[in-house]
């Protein structure tokens, strides 16, 4: 979905509202006049309309809705991940480093839309491993005052090393699981000059050249286990469940008509932590050393020709964790890249 789902729901609220008012031009119209007066003033006291307004409010002559009603695109989609650690192991006085990659997972979508409600099939005719069961689940939508993007991915094609001292370990592909859940929410400050999905999914043109302070709200659930570690050690099991809280800044640039190239970053701060560290059947709580970071940036280069539209994007979501007692540090990374053709009619 886009943020264009706005209009398909107004436009239910608009036959709602048709309906009760013919409802009301009968006999016994007075029974529900007061009731739907009263549901009004909540509503105002609430600042729910204000709201509403203020959401919608933007300057066209800043961006606009692309022209047609109805839209068709293929995009073409790659993402992967990793997970870093390294610290000390104080039994045996060495310094330990691994490093996993997922398998690159490439895939192919087909949307058809109207008013910014998209439906979609996604195949993949590029698998590098026809039997990877890594999965991967998303759902974006991409308001131009408020958003979300919600990802669970089940990977399983991991594989890399580990480093003890001067020893190297070969961790075997599939013998890594990450199961990571993400929720991340943004408020976009200046959202009458600056669209943000104007770059990531081409819902909204970007006239004139304009940025914007966005704040945000991560949620992330990892669970990582790892059965092969080396070196006589134990399965290593991680799991950690944040919340962070944060602040940054989104810009797109018109060098000239129909030509945008956006860019977003937005770092913020750990404030909740509920980390484990798990060996064999021994779990070991986590706690501070530094502040944690959460991260999210975006990328985008769109060039509109009439209605055909051409975009390229890129989106990273990570945590970089410190800890103390066991010394174990962690750097997790989600990767997406995209290319999109389109066309609005």
């Amino acid at each position: 979905m886009t943020s264009r789902a706005g209009k398909a729901g107004l436009k239910f609220w608009i036959v709602i509202a048709a309906i009760l008012a013919l409802g009301l031009r009968s006999s016994h119209a007075q029974d529900f006049s007061g009731i739907i007066n009263a549901v009004g003033g909540v509503f105002n006291k609430l600042g729910i309309t204000d709201l509403y307004k203020f959401a919608k409010t933007r300057d066209t002559t800043f961006y606009m809705s692309p022209p047609g009603t109805y839209d068709i695109c293929l995009i073409m989609n790659l993402a992967g991940s990793s997970l870093s650690t390294w610290g000390s192991e104080e039994v045996k006085n060495s310094k330990f480093r691994s490093h996993i990659d997922s398998e690159s997972m490439v895939n192919t979508t087909v949307t058809v839309g109207y008013e910014g409600i998209a439906i979609g099939y996604t195949f993949n005719p590029f698998s590098k491993n026809k039997d990877s069961k890594d999965s991967r689940f998303s759902l974006t939508l991409h308001g131009n005052f408020l958003g979300l993007d919600l990802a669970y991915h089940n990977i399983k094609s991991f594989s890399g090393y580990s480093r003890m001292g001067d020893v190297r370990h070969v961790i075997p592909y599939g013998d890594p699981n990450m199961k990571l859940f993400i929720l991340n929410t943004y408020i976009v400050f200046n959202h009458k000059h600056y669209s943000f999905p104007a770059g990531i999914n081409q819902s909204y043109i970007q006239k004139r050249s304009s940025g914007s302070l966005i704040g945000g709200i991560t949620y992330t659930n990892n669970r990582t286990n790892v059965n092969s570690v080396g070196f006589g050690e134990p399965s290593l099991k991680i799991n950690s469940r944040l919340i962070s809280i944060g602040a940054g800044y989104g810009y797109n640039y018109v060098p000239r008509k129909n030509v945008l190239f956006a860019v977003a970053f937005m770092p913020k701060f750990v404030v909740y932590d509920s980390s484990y560290l798990g060996v064999d059947h021994y779990d070991i709580q986590q706690t501070f050393k530094r502040p944690q970071l959460t991260y999210s940036a975006s990328l985008a280069l769109v060039r509109w020709y009439g209605k055909l539209y051409l975009g390229f994007s890129a989106l990273t979501d990570g945590y970089t964790s410190h800890k103390s007692g066991s010394g174990y540090n962690i750097i997790q990374n989600q990767w997406q890249l995209h290319t999109h053709i389109g066309f609005n009619f």
